[in-house]
């Protein structure tokens, strides 16, 4: 199915203007509240919307997607949009999120429940403890369906496992990142309070999810937020533009890397959040270990590997490796299921 088109015209005031609700939650308000857009009418068929940034073309196609629909499209006032938003979405604005524990025979839990408590108080979620009073008797299984009801994230404390164990059925959290339906953070060797946050994107729009939770967790901490840009070597006119250059270099290509790594920048300085923006050269796994192990970072964000098998092809899979080596926690993006 084709991706319904989008067209820039223009630029709107909100100030007095009357939104029609029900087109305008036509949008989904993840949407809405990420990329900073409100439907604000319909005309023959066409819907236009308002956004703070219009020349985002993942942001309008994911917006065009969504509606079904060709779309006009406006230039509106951040706080403005944000502010009619609040208004129009005023509950799920206002909706706490939902952390579920997992700790169970893990070597580090009581240190695991003391880290979630701090992310906790942090983002002003509700804790719940897996299984509750019968924890004991909770699997895996049932660990991920506790996690498809209204839950946002599973923090995930690793249970002891051999080394025969991880050599033959490999490593319980690789599992639990591989199988979980939302986000899951990995805690090993929990670090706080959030001082240093590594964000990796590969460009694809996958990464919207863990910029959503680079957002939650650097604007209340403070957090410094490092963005690494992984992608493998190109070829063609965008290798010529960026070899031997930086990452000024890649944010002037118009591939979906830059166009990716030109809205997390938008994003951070909408949020005034303390922001940079790294490169290296090498295959992926490279990149990623040596940024790690100069940077000190409390945190590392990333979005899932993707599930269809040949676009893992191409993208390679980054989510495993990390987690064969890895020494802090590990939070690994994928859309809430509710």
């Amino acid at each position: 199915m084709m991706t319904p088109r989008h067209r820039v015209s223009g630029y709107l005031t909100l100030d007095n203007l009357i939104v029609n609700r029900k087109v305008a939650r036509r949008l989904p308000a993840t949407l809405a509240f990420r990329y900073h857009a409100i439907p604000v009418g319909k005309a023959n068929g066409n819907i236009t919307v308002a956004m703070a940034d219009p020349y985002d073309q993942t942001a309008c196609q994911e917006i065009a997607k969504a509606l079904e629909t060709e779309l006009f499209v406006v230039q509106g006032d951040l706080t403005a949009i944000d502010e009619q938003l609040a208004e129009l979405w005023s509950a799920e604005a206002s909706q706490s999120l939902r952390f579920l524990v997992s700790q169970e025979d893990s070597p580090i839990a009581a240190e695991i429940q003391a880290y979630a408590r701090y992310l906790g108080q942090l983002l002003n979620a509700q804790l719940t403890d897996c299984g509750g009073a019968d924890r004991a008797e909770t699997t895996f299984d049932d660990l991920i369906e506790e996690a498809r009801h209204n839950i946002n994230l599973v923090i995930f404390g690793e249970p002891c496992q051999s080394l025969l164990g991880k050599l033959v059925t490999g490593s319980i959290g690789c599992k639990a990142a591989e199988q979980m339906p939302i986000s899951i953070l990995i805690t090993r060797y929990p670090r706080w309070p959030l001082r240093k946050i590594l964000l990796i994107t590969r460009g694809q729009g996958l990464d919207n999810v863990a910029v959503d939770w680079i957002i939650h967790l650097a604007q209340p901490s403070g957090a410094a937020v490092t963005v690494l840009a992984v992608q493998p070597p190109l070829s063609g006119p965008d290798s010529r533009a960026v070899a031997g250059g930086g990452m000024s270099d890649w944010l002037t290509t118009d591939t979906p890397l830059g166009q990716q790594l030109r809205r997390i920048a938008q994003q951070l300085v909408n949020w005034d959040i303390e922001g940079k923006l790294r490169f290296r050269q090498g295959p992926p796994d490279w990149q990623i270990k040596a940024e790690v192990n100069e940077g000190d970072y409390d945190l590392i964000v990333l979005a899932a590997d993707p599930e269809d098998w040949w676009t893992r092809r191409i993208l390679g899979r980054l989510v495993g490796p990390l987690l064969g080596w890895v020494d802090r926690p590990v939070l690994i993006a994928k859309s809430t299921v509710t």
